[in-house]
């Protein structure tokens, strides 16, 4: 397991065992009894960092996910190309790849993907310079929709074993960004 955050030697024995068994079953199949024997501690240790499994795996998951007050993403937020988002992006997917393709997976959390989602939105909405033309809802939407597309994105590439260079899949995220699916596949959708 890859160092996760600052955490001290006792919470990151737990946090092992914890993914461990997590690899094997469902969160709501883990047993702190189970995560304990594991760790090698004993119950009032576990509870004296964690609440439940379920704050265990809460607290897991939010130190996988972009802090975005860190220096790095401040200064990629500052520059007016989402492209280096995304190869952020990429960069902690490939990074946390174990982490990410079983969270993500369809016997992972549902609710990480959300997570992620909302905080890769922030960083979206970051770049973005306010405007009149768009209201809340329609802003809001189309931020929804490209963090969603590119976690999307980021799993589709990872899974695939003929994948392209890594500047190639951000390349085709920024076009397909800057130009739209539509113009990507050259077709031509009809509205009313």
């Amino acid at each position: 397991m890859a160092q996760l955050g600052e955490t001290n030697s006792t919470e990151q024995k737990i946090m092992r065992a914890f993914w461990q068994l997590y690899q094997q079953k469902k969160v709501n199949k883990i047993t702190v009894r189970e995560i304990i024997t594991l760790a090698g501690c004993n119950r009032s240790t576990f509870y004296a960092y964690f609440a439940d499994v379920y704050d265990l795996l809460e607290r897991f998951e939010n130190q996988l996910l972009p802090d975005l007050m860190q220096p790095a993403v401040q200064k990629i937020i500052a520059k007016n190309d989402i492209s280096l988002s995304v190869e952020h992006c990429m960069q902690l997917y490939q990074k946390y790849k174990p982490y990410y393709q079983l969270l993500l997976g369809t016997d992972g959390d549902p609710s990480f993907r959300t997570k992620l989602t909302d905080c890769l939105g922030k960083i979206i909405k970051a770049h973005l310079t306010p405007t009149s033309e768009k209201n809340v809802f329609e802003t809001d939407f189309l931020i929804e929709v490209t963090s969603s597309m590119i976690i999307s994105s980021l799993m589709f590439y990872f899974k695939r074993a003929d994948r392209p260079q890594a500047a190639e899949i951000i390349n085709l995220i920024t076009r397909v960004l800057n130009d739209g699916v539509s113009s990507e596949l050259q077709w031509h959708i009809l509205s009313d």
